[in-house]
């Protein structure tokens, strides 16, 4: 994929919802819901220490962060940043090679 100046077009939960229920012949509202009750069980299970898998689309997992020195732009004092946590996302093979 080469760099471009411009953005690409965002698709978000309006749009999914607006295509999921055109692709199942389901109501927007039962559309969004369903997205709504993934988008929360995959935050749930996140937070409780689970890695989730989404065949053909890749692994959401959650790793810890090493504490370390940061430096404030503003100022250029030097700041410590602590230990934590961030999602990580691992792109499936099959999407990766068909990128």
């Amino acid at each position: 994929m080469n760099k471009t100046s411009s953005k690409p077009e965002t698709l978000g939960i309006p749009e999914m919802t607006a295509a999921l229920a055109d692709a199942h012949d389901l109501t927007k509202a039962r559309a969004k819901a369903i997205l709504d009750g993934l988008r929360d069980e995959i935050v749930q299970s996140l937070l409780s220490g689970k890695r989730v898998n989404i065949f053909g689309l890749g692994t959401f997992e959650v790793r810890p962060t090493k504490a370390k020195m940061g430096r404030n732009p503003k100022t250029g004092e030097k700041i410590e940043i602590p230990a934590g946590r961030k999602v990580v996302f691992k792109t499936a093979k099959g999407l990766k090679d068909q990128m």
